[in-house]
């Protein structure tokens, strides 16, 4: 029952809208009304202000290590962890609160590589530098760069369960991603 309670809690936990609620708490702005309408913190640095965006991206970072640390520390399934980071970045992209709107799922993702394999959110870090320099696009970049998770996983654990978790994640953050390479193909890019 509890390994049932921590799977939903990080679903839960995950869907906890931040950037919604600061940018109502700070600036009365429905993040969903404005810019990507992505619920997310590069949406709210750049449309409700710096503050609320720094505060959503740490928001969502500390959710990801509480949802996978919460795993690690009461359940009696070993792998577990794999399943609440996989489903705290879900519940920040499909979002049950808001109508399955929510962000991109990158601040998330952080923190949930941050607690899991510190070395991944490196190699991921110095690759999304890279291909921002190469392609000029921190967009397309992020939806590019989040399938290099499978493969640095592999060599970080050599464990298949982290190899799928890191797919599982790819595929839903990607999928956030396609308007960007839509975007991207049709010449519209920006550094940021």
């Amino acid at each position: 029952m509890i390994d049932l309670l921590l799977a939903v809690g990080a679903y839960i936990l995950g869907a906890i809208p931040f950037a919604y609620l600061f940018g109502r708490l700070f600036k009365r702005v429905d993040i969903r009304q404005a810019g990507s309408g992505n619920v997310g913190a590069m949406n709210a640095f750049k449309n409700v202000n710096r503050v609320t965006g720094i505060l959503t991206a740490l928001a969502d970072i500390a959710k990801g290590v509480l949802a996978v640390h919460l795993a690690v520390v009461y359940s009696n399934l070993p792998e577990l962890y794999l399943l609440a980071a996989f489903l705290v970045v879900l519940g920040h992209n499909y979002n049950i609160f808001l109508g399955f709107k929510g962000g991109k799922g990158l601040a998330a993702l952080a923190g949930v590589l941050l607690y899991i394999s510190p070395m991944t959110f490196l190699y991921t870090l110095i690759l999304v530098i890279v291909l921002v320099l190469l392609i000029r696009d921190v967009n397309t970049t992020f939806g590019v760069a989040v399938f290099s998770l499978p493969l640095f996983f592999y060599f970080q654990t050599g464990s298949i369960y982290y190899v799928l978790t890191g797919l599982a994640i790819a595929l839903i953050v990607a999928v956030k991603h396609l308007n960007d390479f839509r975007a991207y193909r049709e010449g519209r890019r920006g550094l940021f």
